[in-house]
C-alpha cells in the first residue's frame, strides 16, 4: 500500500452559494486502476448546472430579469479543486470559469440556457495548463415540490491554448467539443433546527456525464479524441451543513486526460441560505 499522503487545500476566489451547495469534501480514495493504492482527498468545488438554480437568486452572481420576463441575464462563477496524490486517483486539476448566459424559461418546468465563459484548467503543478473560451447551449427540465429533480443536456465548443510552462513556455491550439448530461435528484425535506422556516433536501443524488471529442491538442497527450469522463454522488445530510459522501469517477478529464476509476468516501461541508 502506498503511503497515505496529507493534502494541500486550496482556496478560491468567487463564491456565491444558495441551498446546499458543496463547498469542501473530505475523503478516503480508493484507486482502482494501477494496483493498492489509496490516499486522502480534498475536493472544493462550486458544481453547477448551467442557468440553474434551487430558487429565485440561487447560486448565482447575477441573475437578472429583462424586460420580457421569460428571459433572464446571469452570471454565475465556478470553480473545481479535484487534487489526489496521483493522476489516477484524481483528475488532479484546479478548474475556474467565470460564465455569462441568457435562459429563456417561458416553458412551464424547462428553460432553454446560451452561455458563453473563458475557462482555465490546470494540473495540481500548473505545469500543463489549458485556456479557453467556451460557448455552448442547455436545455434543462427541473421540478421541485416535495422533491428536487433537474436534468440538463446540452453542447458546448471550447478553442484555446495548450501551455507547458517548464518546457520554455510552449503553446499549441486545443479544441473540444462535448455533449455534458448533468442530473441532479434531492429528496427526504428537513428543516433547519436553528432557523425553521429553512428547508433542505438530506439525501442528494447527482451525476455528470461528459462526451467529449478533443479535435485540436498534442497527440501524445490525447491519442483517442474520444473521451468520455463520468461522476456519480450520493450525499446524506444528517444536519444541514454536513453529509456523509460516496463519489465514484470514471473516464478521462482535462487537462491530462489520464485514467480515473475512484470509489472516495469521506466528508461534506455545505453552505445554507
Amino acid at each position: 500500500m502506498k503511503k497515505i499522503i496529507p493534502l494541500t487545500f486550496l482556496m478560491f476566489t468567487a463564491l456565491t452559494v444558495s441551498a446546499q451547495e458543496r463547498l469542501l469534501f473530505l475523503g478516503y480514495t480508493k484507486n482502482y486502476v494501477s494496483g493498492d493504492s489509496t490516499n486522502f482527498t480534498f475536493n472544493f468545488d462550486l458544481n453547477r448546472i448551467p442557468g440553474a438554480s434551487e430558487k429565485v437568486g440561487g447560486t448565482f452572481f447575477v441573475n437578472k430579469l429583462l424586460k420580457k420576463e421569460a428571459w433572464r441575464f446571469y452570471f454565475k462563477p465556478s470553480a473545481d479543486v479535484n487534487i489526489g496524490s496521483g493522476t489516477t486517483t484524481a483528475p488532479n486539476n484546479i478548474s475556474i470559469g467565470t460564465p455569462l448566459g441568457f435562459s429563456y424559461d417561458g416553458i412551464k418546468l424547462s428553460e432553454l440556457s446560451f452561455e458563453g465563459a473563458p475557462e482555465f484548467v490546470a494540473d495540481k503543478t500548473f505545469d500543463n495548463f489549458l485556456f479557453y473560451g467556451t460557448v455552448g447551449t442547455y436545455f434543462r427540465i427541473e421540478s421541485k415540490k416535495k422533491t428536487l429533480l433537474n436534468v440538463s443536456v446540452g453542447v458546448s465548443v471550447s478553442n484555446g491554448k495548450r501551455s507547458y510552462s517548464k518546457k520554455g513556455a510552449q503553446s499549441h491550439s486545443y479544441g473540444r467539443f462535448t455533449i455534458p448530461v448533468y442530473t441532479k435528484f434531492a429528496f427526504w425535506e428537513g428543516a433547519d433546527p436553528s432557523d425553521k422556516s429553512k428547508k433542505y433536501f438530506k439525501m442528494h443524488l447527482t451525476g455528470t456525464l461528459k462526451i467529449n471529442n478533443v479535435y485540436k491538442d498534442d497527440e501524445v497527450i490525447t491519442p483517442d479524441p474520444s473521451l468520455l469522463y463520468s461522476t456519480g454522488k450520493l450525499e446524506f445530510y444528517f444536519i444541514p451543513r454536513l453529509a456523509f459522501t460516496v463519489n465514484y469517477t470514471y473516464g478521462y478529464e482535462e487537462p491530462l486526460f489520464k485514467k480515473n476509476n475512484t470509489l472516495s468516501f469521506g466528508l461534506t461541508f455545505a453552505s445554507l441560505q
